[in-house]
């Protein structure tokens, strides 16, 4: 029992030992007192050697008061030493507790990016921002738009459905080059007139100003706004890097990007309508299919940049190390 206790202290006191010898303070304060040691040692042996009864008396004090000098230099030097090295201990203990707190609020900001990135796929994307509905939808309207301008008395547009489909909108973009040909800016003292439209009913001018119509006014829905609102948040965390600030920005060009190109392939798409369905029985046929293969042919790819995201925080975290 007495063995047991003997060598359970010796374990203890052996670790203690180890664990206080780790911290390199204590190892140079005990290098410095080493070197005097030896260096008091040595002087005592020269002096009793060779000078022992050789020196007067003053040679003596001399010596004596020099080694005194010398051994106060150096215990002036081993505290400056000492006091600099426990200051930026103390320093660096001061700041680990603000720099841990600072880690688990960026752990929670890095769940929130996992949670909208982790393990999507392309398809995935698109069901989450909503762009297979939109575009579906604004096709909707810009072909409502070719039947009331070929076919408006052979064809009755039931607008009731079309008010229904408005109010799953959350807002809409219009393009530069939309906003220039069918908004006016008037200046403070103009008062703005509706402006009179002939009626036109010849078909070759029909098809003329056809050609020129653009589908600039791109409708969203409200699940697009919402997702984009939650990416708008979490790029503006103070607790992300810059540079997965950077990756995710590109990443939310990339989104806004493929909403305005919902107008540029309808606006293509326009132009033809006339050669596709000539006649109001022609439009029966109409399949949405193709309208979609057309825009998902030429939209931007999300996914490679949600998995660059997902790279860098892996990279960020260093995750390979942490798990070996």
């Amino acid at each position: 029992m007495i063995g047991f206790l003997t060598n359970n202290i010796n374990s203890k006191d052996k670790k203690m030992i180890k664990k206080l010898w780790q911290d390199w303070f204590i190892r140079i304060g005990c290098y410095i007192l080493i070197l005097l040691l030896i260096g008091l040692i040595a002087f005592e042996i020269i002096y009793k050697s060779y000078c022992q009864g050789q020196l007067l008396g003053s040679d003596v004090g001399f010596f004596v008061s020099t080694i005194k000098d010398l051994f106060q230099i150096l215990f002036f030097c081993v505290v400056v030493t000492v006091t600099i090295l426990s200051y930026l201990q103390a320093k660096k203990t001061l700041f680990t507790p603000i720099k841990t707190e600072t880690f688990k609020m960026q752990i929670k900001s890095f769940e929130e990016i996992l949670a909208f990135f982790q393990s999507k796929t392309e398809t995935d994307f698109t069901y989450q921002f909503d762009f297979d509905f939109m575009v579906a939808a604004n096709f909707r309207i810009m072909f409502t738009d070719f039947i009331n301008t070929f076919f408006k008395k052979e064809i009755k547009v039931n607008d009731e459905a079309m008010k229904e489909l408005f109010t799953k909108f959350a807002g809409g973009y219009v393009s530069m080059s939309y906003a220039e040909k069918n908004f006016h800016s008037p200046e403070y003292f103009e008062k703005i007139e509706p402006e009179k439209t002939e009626e036109i009913t010849n078909p070759a001018l029909i098809l003329e100003k056809w050609k020129n119509y653009e589908y600039g006014q791109i409708h969203y829905s409200k699940v697009f706004s919402d997702e984009m609102d939650k990416l708008t948040k979490i790029i503006a965390s103070p607790l992300i890097t810059n540079e997965l600030k950077q990756k995710m920005t590109n990443f939310e060009s990339k989104v806004r990007g493929n909403l305005t190109l919902i107008g540029v392939v309808l606006t293509k798409l326009s132009q033809e309508l006339p050669r596709k369905f000539p006649t109001a029985k022609s439009t029966e046929k109409l399949e949405l299919t193709g309208v979609w293969n057309r825009y998902n042919h030429e939209m931007e790819r999300l996914e490679p940049d949600a998995k660059e995201i997902l790279n860098y925080i892996r990279l960020y975290l260093k995750i390979e190390t942490l798990i070996d």
